[in-house]
């Protein structure tokens, strides 16, 4: 189903503090990808509390991408092979997603 370990290991990250691939849906049947930088965990946003001092925090941000950034495999492929696999992981991963992206 993943095309590398790079792209696998990725994946299992959706959410953590870090860098990420997230799969989304865009339109009904149609799986899309980014990379989010988080730079809080998913589960440690609630745990935010106003800060008294001017500080902008980046929680997440997200850029599309098409390609595998590890091997070039281009990630449409992955999902016409494994539909249903890739289906439910944007499921999964909505809930880490702020805004859906659009490209």
């Amino acid at each position: 189903m993943y095309c590398c370990d790079g792209f696998r290991n990725f994946v299992s990250a959706a959410g953590d503090r870090g860098l990420g691939i997230l799969a989304y849906e865009n339109e009904p049947g149609r799986i899309r990808f980014v990379i989010q930088s988080r730079g809080v965990a998913f589960d440690d946003e609630s745990k935010l509390k106003p800060v008294p001092i001017d500080v902008t925090l980046n929680v997440s941000t997200e850029i599309g991408v098409r390609f595998c950034p590890f091997c070039g495999h281009a990630l449409n492929e992955l999902v016409e092979d494994s539909p249903i696999f890739f289906g439910s992981l944007a499921e999964e991963h909505k809930r880490f997603l702020t805004r859906l992206p659009g490209f």
